[in-house]
């Protein structure tokens, strides 16, 4: 399976509901935008956001093609608004959560079939304190990192007029 962008947001809403640290309802698809309004209705704590991978074709020759695709997810918490203590405690939870979910990408790239296998390259991950943002001033990290493989970007006759 080639990890497009609803197979990688199914792969991680699916990490999301077999994670024991997260609740039902914990998960959803962000958009980038959605940061500077309210946090969505219905959502329970602590969550996962994905954001929508980004690619690119850098590693690509004329003779072979390697697609890479940036991946993004960022683990909330709700704190009390000034209570410094809680804060850190739900942001250690957040980094803890998300190095959970890294360590499992990493597990299921070795498995033969899954969409990760021979792809996810753990030495890209990164992640990112965040926080306070929504109007609900939640607190988290954003761990984001590469996914990469070989993909064919052979032209089919097919879906061109003029071939």
């Amino acid at each position: 399976m080639i990890p497009t962008h609803k197979p990688l947001v199914d792969y991680f809403e699916a990490l999301n509901t077999n994670l024991i640290d997260f609740p039902e309802k914990s998960f959803f698809r962000q958009d980038i935008d959605e940061i500077y309004g309210a946090f969505r209705t219905g959502i329970n704590f602590p969550c996962m956001a994905v954001e929508s991978p980004d690619g690119d074709a850098e590693d690509s020759t004329v003779i072979s093609s390697v697609i890479g695709r940036m991946f993004a997810f960022s683990v909330y918490q709700k704190p009390k608004k000034g209570n410094f203590i809680q804060q850190t405690e739900m942001l250690d939870q957040c980094e803890v959560i998300g190095k959970k979910i890294i360590a499992r990408m990493k597990h299921d790239a070795t498995i033969e079939g899954n969409i990760l296998y021979d792809r996810f390259e753990a030495n890209t991950v990164r992640w990112i304190k965040i926080g306070p943002i929504f109007n609900e001033l939640l607190y988290g990290y954003r761990f984001s990192g590469f996914i990469k493989g070989n993909e064919s970007l052979k032209v089919d006759a097919a879906d061109w007029q003029d071939l």
